[in-house]
């Protein structure tokens, strides 16, 4: 059995990514809303949530993912606050998607979509190397390719 995590880098990124979205936005508050007590809450309001992404939710979330693979099948455990599981039997796979972003070496913004009849497994947020190697293990990819 091997097991995969979400890469440390993607939780970085998210933080950043998070960071500047809530930085724009309150940006743009107030610079269309003239009324300074309601740029104010909603600026309140963006930082509280933003905050809450940063400090509490990531990281619950990228600690409690983890995506154990066997010769028969792979598995899904994951959950901030609810935990889910969910099994994919590899010989049921019909194909994969990889979705690689720019400079995804260093930032670990690489996901690997498995779909099987009536539905589809998301490994998401993972390291490079990690990606190729679960496409090697579900048959995708044979070998140095």
């Amino acid at each position: 059995m091997k097991k995969f995590k979400p890469d440390k880098n993607a939780l970085l990124t998210m933080r950043i990514i998070i960071l500047a979205i809530a930085l724009t936005l309150i940006l743009l508050v107030r610079l269309y809303i003239p009324i300074s007590v309601i740029v104010g809450i909603i600026a309140a309001v963006l930082g509280t949530a933003s905050v809450f992404l940063i400090f509490v939710y990531l990281p619950l979330y990228f600690s409690s993912v983890c995506y154990d693979i066997t010769d028969e099948m792979i598995t899904r455990h994951g959950g901030a606050f609810m935990k889910s599981h969910k099994s994919v039997r590899i010989s049921k796979i019909q194909y994969t998607t990889v979705i690689t972003t720019p400079f995804s070496r260093y930032t670990s913004m690489n996901f690997v979509i498995l779909f099987v009849y009536g539905g589809q497994l998301r490994m998401l947020f993972l390291d490079l190397d990690d990606a190729m190697e679960i496409l090697k293990i579900t048959g995708e990819i044979k070998g140095e390719e």
